[in-house]
């Protein structure tokens, strides 16, 4: 699998450093016991014949698949996988990861027997739990709710043709590109925030102005805060 990083230049002037490191910015793990048994399960199901250590064996292997690592301004890392067809995995949402592989590998085999499609119900279930924070905006999460809601429709139908059982596969493989393509699009927004900030930073730097550069920057920046716009109901 070829990977390409693509990170952005760091800049040093009149005392603004800009740095990054991996561990400044960390996921909330919210998984449980239950939930990290029924992954398992899945992994073990998924390849017997195999050991995977990492959460990134469950990205397609294709030479189509790009890693790439963002190293943002306000300290974060921001590590994902694409195709042409968009995003396909995250390093810190292993649900997301296993789900893309699972729907991948079960198109090119033309295969979707119940028991492989029933071995998702815990990936699935906990989605939304086990999504890192960073990606929560308001379209993301409504996207995984209506996966959640076409799997559990799919799960309860029982009595139905071998045909109508694909092509109710074929929903919630159609909400599932939604979701990436709602997430193709928050990376990309936090891309543009970051270069923007950049930008701005050095329009003035060159003008001499470095208080106002530092003004600008830090509010261009705060702006990557308010992507993920999504509010748990209480």
């Amino acid at each position: 699998m070829k990977s390409i990083k693509l990170v952005t230049t760091t800049l040093v002037v009149s005392g603004l450093a800009f740095m990054s490191c991996k561990n400044d910015y960390k996921t909330k793990d919210t998984e449980v016991d239950t939930v990290e048994e029924q992954v398992e399960d899945l992994e073990n199901e998924m390849d017997k014949s195999s050991s995977r250590n990492s959460e990134s064996d469950y990205i397609m292997q294709s030479d189509q698949v790009m890693s790439k690592e963002y190293a943002m301004n306000d300290g974060r890392n921001i590590n994902y996988q694409t195709t042409e067809a968009g995003t396909v995995g995250f390093d810190g949402w292993q649900q997301f990861n296993i789900l893309t592989y699972e729907l991948e590998e079960m198109k090119k085999a033309n295969i979707y027997t119940k028991e492989r499609v029933g071995n998702l119900r815990g990936v699935i279930a906990t989605l939304d739990n086990s999504i890192p924070d960073w990606l929560k905006t308001e379209e993301v999460m409504e996207d995984v709710a209506d996966i959640q809601k076409e799997y559990n429709e799919l799960m309860t139908e029982t009595n139905v043709s071998e045909k109508e059982y694909k092509e109710n596969i074929e929903e919630v493989s159609e909400k599932y590109a939604d979701l990436q393509e709602e997430l193709t699009e928050t990376v990309e927004e936090y891309m543009k925030v970051n270069e923007r900030a950049i930008k701005k930073y050095n329009k003035q730097i060159e003008k001499g102005n470095f208080e106002k550069a530092n003004r600008k920057y830090k509010r261009e920046i705060e702006k990557l805060n308010k992507i993920a716009d999504y509010e748990e109901e209480k």
